[in-house]
């Protein structure tokens, strides 16, 4: 099956699937009640100076100031974004040549140009960075930094030469250009074209940044749907599948304008089944709930996921294939480590994670079901570094952290058991109430619906999403009516009458 983009829209709520092979590889998402922020460029203004942690704080009209250490602070103020772009190496080589202090560097009130870096955590404001950083197509464009780069991912020396050649030909003086892993290939023309819409972006950004107060946001990142398509549109990825009728328009255009010669196909979903569901999307997203991933061979694994740290355990359970133990032992090692990857790359597991194979006593066994492992991460787009599997089967990896995992987006701590486990957040349960809806009332046809859900469920269905729910009413001529019901958060009835 070929390699495509899954596009779902649900009224304030977007979600994107990308399918390898017939299977989920990522998932982002993104809602209007937590809107995304990384890749965005604010003018701050400075809070505390911190001199005992070479920190600051950073206003940038958001509820918690955001969060700037010192290496991330260039001494004339004027990241990596959505996906892989091959900035940050080039970024971390000049942080390693500074030795500034911050309270030489940043004074309160002062005011800053500072681009998002990493969300918001577990009540911590954002990481921010003074090294402005604008993707394209092609190119990274570093505002303030006088280099050129290559993403690490184009192995190929005289590809590398060659780009390296044609960026520093075309680069301005003063700015900074890293060619991302798609522009392997790409003629110096269309380079140069990708480099002009950046200049525009970030002349506007400096413009911007004169006209405005502190703290104002400067420059914004596309919606998710567009950078889907900015940044997964190329030769190993085809197809777009979108069912909204309004992002559907917004991809068409932005592909024709950024993207002419793309062999993408984008294709507006309109079947009766949602387009999630035909494509088992929905099932995998119900699974990152649960801690035990069958395999098809009959084993399994169990993920657990804490604070700072994953642990993942492989179990035989009943596999039994092989012609000796050690036989059967490697081929569950491979078959977990090609699935723990997927449900890596699946859950957006970020941080430290250890995993714990089966022993292979077998040095050269241990060594294959590793190579396969590693070999699998290739193709994630965020930065791993993975170290030797011990004697014991134990790999501990660390994975760059963007964002939170997908589970902490979609759940809040269990308050039953006092934050042991998770039960899915109030917005899941609303957004999946609506989308039931919104599936019965395309095949049934009814004159009333009632939705009994837990009162806290009702609140926020009835604050956020009334005026979507009324278009519902209005559109399929149908009357809604809401019961509050004692249930657990997550149990809800749909009744159609």
């Amino acid at each position: 099956m070929d390699n495509q983009i899954l596009i779902n829209v649900t009224f304030n709520e977007t979600r994107v699937a990308v399918m390898e092979n017939g299977s989920v590889a990522e998932l982002y998402i993104e809602r209007k009640s937590t809107p995304r922020i990384v890749g965005n460029v604010y003018k701050g203004k400075v809070g505390k100076v911190i001199p005992g942690m070479q920190a600051a704080f950073i206003d940038i009209g958001m509820n918690k100031s955001g969060f700037i250490s010192v290496e991330d602070v260039q001494e004339d103020p004027l990241y990596d974004c959505f996906l892989e772009n091959g900035a940050e190496d080039v970024i971390q080589d000049i942080k390693k040549q500074q030795n500034n202090l911050i309270q030489d560097i940043l004074r309160e009130g002062q005011h800053i140009l500072v681009q998002v870096l990493k969300e918001s955590v577990g009540g911590k404001g954002a990481k921010l960075s003074s090294y402005v950083a604008i993707p394209g197509k092609y190119l990274v464009l570093l505002g303030t930094i006088d280099v050129v780069g290559i993403s690490r991912k184009i192995e190929e020396s005289q590809e590398r030469e060659r780009l390296t050649e044609s960026l520093r030909k075309i680069k301005p003086e003063g700015v900074g250009l890293i060619a991302r892993t798609a522009s392997a290939g790409i003629p110096e023309e269309d380079l140069e074209n990708d480099l002009k819409e950046l200049l525009s972006i970030w002349e506007g950004i400096k413009k911007s940044n004169e006209e405005k107060k502190s703290p104002s946001l400067i420059y914004e990142e596309p919606r998710l749907y567009l950078k889907a398509a900015r940044d997964f549109v190329s030769k190993g990825m085809n197809k777009i599948l979108v069912d909204s009728k309004e992002a559907y328009g917004e991809i068409i255009d932005y592909i024709k304008l950024n993207f002419p010669d793309s062999i993408a196909d984008v294709e507006l979903y309109n079947e009766p089944d949602p387009l999630f569901t035909k494509y088992g999307v929905e099932n995998d997203i119900k699974k990152i709930f649960k801690k035990k991933v069958w395999l098809k061979s009959g084993g399994h694994i169990i993920i657990e996921e804490a604070e700072g740290l994953t642990v993942v355990d492989v179990n035989t359970g009943r596999y039994q294939s092989g012609k000796d133990q050690e036989e059967t032992i490697y081929n569950i090692n491979v078959e977990a480590g090609l699935e723990i990857v997927r449900q890596i790359r699946l859950r957006n597991l970020v941080g430290i994670v250890v995993i714990d194979f089966i022993d292979i006593k077998n040095r050269q066994l241990r060594e294959g079901a590793y190579n396969q492992f590693v070999g699998a991460l290739k193709y994630d787009r965020a930065r791993s570094v993975v170290h030797e599997m011990t004697s014991f089967g134990v790999i501990q990896m660390t994975r760059q952290r963007l964002r939170e995992s997908i589970l902490k987006e979609l759940a809040d701590p269990c308050f039953y058991c006092e934050g042991i486990g998770y039960l899915k957040s109030i917005d899941t349960i609303s957004y999946e109430i609506i989308r039931d809806l919104n599936e019965r009332l395309v095949k049934a046809i009814s004159q009333k619906i009632t939705i009994v859900a837990n009162s806290v469920v009702i609140k926020r269905l009835l604050e956020s999403e009334k005026d979507n729910l009324n278009k519902l009413q209005e559109h399929f001529g149908i009357e809604i009516e809401y019961k509050s019901s004692e249930e657990r958060i997550e149990k809800y009835k749909i009744i159609s009458d």
